[in-house]
């Protein structure tokens, strides 16, 4: 390096300057490196940046193809789902329309019963009143027809219910 600064110092070059001669700089020697490269490499770079090419469209296409199906699926699933929605509503509807019936139902069943329930007891209060009544008016009669046979005893003398008797017992011949 000191070389270098020495041919510097002492040539009296103040500067960097320009080399006018091709041989020496060897610009010639890298045109004719380049354009052997670009011949021999052309063809290599040119089929291999073409099947390159080739792929990323089958790719492209491929994905263009795989995205279209899948669009078509989604709108198909849209669909289905819609459809699966519309049905969910209806079972809904039809369930809530069936409790609604079966609330219905057992309400008249159970107002049914009831009624049942009512009526029997309404016929064995009727029932018991009748018999109470009967019992009653039986045991009214039992003491009146005593006291009226009390009585008779009292009024009557001994001939005069003979004769009573006898005139019932014939009347019961006839």
């Amino acid at each position: 390096m000191k070389n270098y600064i020495q041919y510097f110092v002492s040539t009296g070059n103040l500067g960097v300057t320009l080399n006018t001669d091709i041989f020496e700089t060897n610009i010639v020697n890298i045109f004719l490196l380049l354009a052997i490269l670009f011949v021999v490499i052309k063809n290599f770079l040119t089929e291999n940046l073409t099947i390159r090419k080739k792929k990323i469209v089958e790719d492209i296409e491929n994905a263009e193809t795989r995205l279209y199906d899948s669009n078509k699926r989604y709108s198909e699933a849209k669909k289905q789902w819609s459809q699966i929605d519309i049905v969910i509503k209806e079972i809904n509807q039809q369930m809530e329309t069936t409790k609604q019936n079966v609330l219905k139902l057992k309400w008249n069943q159970g107002k049914d019963d009831l009624s049942k329930k009512f009526t029997t007891a309404i016929i064995v209060l009727r029932n018991r009143e009748n018999k109470i009544f009967n019992d009653v008016m039986k045991e009214v009669s039992k003491k009146a027809l005593t006291q009226v046979i009390l009585n008779l005893k009292k009024r009557l003398g001994k001939l005069e219910q003979s004769a009573i008797i006898d005139l019932k017992i014939t009347q019961l011949g006839e």
